[in-house]
């Protein structure tokens, strides 16, 4: 049988084990003092595992993230030798409490750090879980693999984000129960512990070569449920950390629980495509396991696809199968026996991350910086008003400045002011200095206890106004949440206004944030006729095969509403839209208001779409007579689905 980090029996001897373990973390002892040292000083070294093996390191990367040290090492262990890009050891250490975690990967199997211990047993073997996390569906996920006919929706354009260096990043919010925070496993370190689950995920991609997307951890915070590691809790944990995932918008969200002997109970969970995931403290090497399914990758392969792992059988096997060696399987690996570790039909995890990383950094739009990204919000806060009109005397709540409008104290996220007490009819004005035009998102912070209110966004004067948004019910008076609209603004100084034209709520903040001028440049390939792409070489619109480079088959997405309907503006006649003229197809200068040259992305497989028109509902771009028109459609026409495929 296939050893695997999940796959061994004795579930009750094992579970009642878990649930006996010490909840107060030991004081690190003097032989886990050195070690702190010797990681935290030298890039080379040895460690000493308690079955009595000596491995030598090298440190092969050390980056500073948030109170953390993550240091990457590779161990020099018999499987290997041969590849020297293979990295098999991370350490995080945290210079405040002089603290270390680690996760080592080892012929012997894997081992953590455990600080109590002597010399002997500071590096000590994970215990497998008892039970596989069997293969796990849920309903978003079933509902996103409907059948070819499904009615189309209405979707954003997935585009992914990135940061500074052109990688995908893929935003990460670790949650811990209290029962595991406090555990020999964690010690109430969570951050040193949430960016080594992390950084495996990481390295297993640099060691199979993914260089086009990374995870980076956002955020991490405790609460007190402890079901066990059962599927209910990807789920529930959205609801757990309800205010965390507001603040940090992860695309992931993971939670680590104490094992108990619950029905169902695993080494680790996760949804096939989903965005939450749950391990046991005591196995972190399930955490990549855990994401890889979220990724869309399943266990050994049974000849359905390549989003497998793969076995080298005799207790070896990718991370989706045996999860024994750090990698994503991939046909472009090799072990130091020539085995490939993977297979380009059966089992290519590493192609499924390429392909998946734009969708999986777009679950939410981040709102942590990325890493040298240019600050370009301008976030108003609520009390710093430059004009007002309130239907009151006096502050209501008597703090922050006393000229009429109702301050209190906050307890939102950042503390500090808002302003309360709202009533119908009454505005705010605002200073604020635009460095271009163009579309923003205009967000405001908002908490309402039982009544809705309405925001009018314009310039103070009341002429023009740019836009309206609806505050929820949020619950209470200062349980907060954000409400968004997009909004057309001139450039430079200049002043604007909040029409209150309903009240009953409070409100904390403002942000402007420049939206994108374009969603990116891309080839419109049809999924029918594969070999012909959407072109105007010759004047007119038509879908034949020209050659990659020929600019009139580019379109750049020009935005119109969100990223779900925009203007496809050629990229050798700029001038030129694809727009409807008397009921034909046709590239002609147009109006950026003309409807007529708007088109809404009808999502119909993550990167295939139908171009629907604003103007006419009912006419959608297609060739399925061997020529380029646009008309009424069947919703099984593959005539009338395009790819998208980014221009270089």
């Amino acid at each position: 049988m296939l050893k695997s980090l999940f796959r061994l029996s004795a579930l009750s001897l094992i579970m009642m084990g878990a649930n006996t373990l010490a909840q107060t973390p030991a004081a690190p002892s003097p032989a886990a003092a050195a070690e702190y040292t010797k990681f935290k000083t030298q890039n080379r070294g040895e460690i000493l595992l308690e079955t009595g093996a000596v491995l030598r390191f090298e440190v092969t990367n050390r980056e500073t993230r948030g109170e953390v040290e993550i240091v990457t090492a590779r161990l020099l262990d018999p499987y290997a030798v041969t590849d020297t890009n293979y990295r098999n050891l991370i350490v995080t250490l945290t210079p405040k409490t002089a603290d270390l975690t680690a996760f080592a990967e080892t012929t012997e199997g894997h081992f953590d750090f455990n600080p109590s211990g002597d010399a002997s047993r500071l590096w000590r073997k994970s215990t497998p879980p008892p039970k596989l996390d069997e293969i796990y569906h849920p309903k978003a996920a079933r509902s996103a693999k409907s059948a070819k006919m499904a009615a189309p929706t209405a979707a954003p354009l997935i585009l992914g984000e990135k940061d500074s260096s052109g990688r995908y990043v893929v935003d990460v919010f670790v949650g811990f129960s209290t029962a595991a925070a406090s555990s020999q496993y964690v010690r109430n370190n969570l951050e040193a512990t949430a960016q080594s689950y992390v950084e495996q995920v990481n390295t297993a991609l640099k060691n199979s070569k993914v260089e086009n997307v990374y995870l980076r951890l956002v955020g991490t915070g405790t609460a007190p449920h402890n079901p066990g590691v059962v599927t209910s809790v990807l789920d529930d944990v959205n609801t757990w950390f309800a205010a965390d995932i507001e603040r940090t918008a992860p695309d992931l969200v993971g939670m680590v629980q104490m094992p108990t002997d619950a029905p169902g109970s695993a080494g680790g969970w996760a949804g096939v495509g989903g965005d939450t995931h749950v391990i046991g403290a005591p196995w972190p090497g399930a955490y990549r396991h855990e994401v890889g399914h979220n990724v869309g990758g399943v266990h050994c392969p049974d000849g359905s696809g390549y989003n497998f792992g793969h076995t080298l059988g005799e207790g070896r096997g990718t991370i989706q199968c045996g999860n024994d060696l750090a990698y994503y399987s991939s046909p472009l690996i090799k072990d130091e026996q020539g085995n490939v570790l993977g297979d380009a039909q059966r089992s290519d995890m590493a192609r499924l991350w390429r392909e998946r990383a734009a969708e999986m950094s777009a679950n939410r739009t981040h709102k942590v910086p990325f890493p040298d990204a240019p600050a370009t919000g301008i976030t108003l806060q609520a009390e710093d008003y430059t004009g007002f009109y309130d239907t009151t005397s006096g502050n209501t709540g008597g703090a922050y400045r006393q000229d009429g409008v109702d301050i209190q104290a906050t307890t939102d996220t950042g503390g500090g002011h808002n302003v309360g007490w709202i009533a119908n009819g009454e505005w705010l004005a605002y200073k604020v200095n635009l460095p271009a035009a163009g579309r923003y998102q205009v967000s405001y912070r908002v908490a309402s206890l039982n009544a809705q209110g309405v925001i009018q966004f314009e310039k103070q004067g009341g002429t023009p106004v740019y836009g309206q948004v609806t505050v929820p019910v949020s619950g209470g008076w200062q349980q907060w949440t954000t409400v968004s609209h997009e909004v057309s603004l001139p450039a430079g100084e200049q002043f604007v206004a909040l029409a209150l034209k309903t009240g009953s709520f409070n409100l904390n903040w403002i942000k402007l944030d420049k939206l994108p001028d374009s969603l990116g440049t891309f080839r419109l390939q049809n999924v029918w006729q594969t070999t012909q792409y959407i072109h105007i070489e010759n004047g007119n619109p038509e879908s034949t095969d020209v050659p990659v480079g020929y600019w009139s088959s580019q379109w750049v997405f020009e935005p119109v509403s969100g990223s779900n309907i925009v203007r496809l503006v050629n990229r050798w006649k700029p001038d030129q839209v694809l727009t409807i003229s008397n009921g034909n197809l046709t590239a002609a200068s147009a109006a950026k208001t003309d409807t007529n040259s708007h088109w809404e992305l009808e999502k119909v497989t993550a990167n295939e779409y139908r171009l629907k028109n604003r103007a006419a509902p009912t006419q959608y771009i297609n060739n399925e007579y061997g020529r380029l028109q646009v008309g009424s459609i069947q919703p099984g026409w593959w005539s009338a689905r395009w790819k998208l495929v980014a221009a270089q």
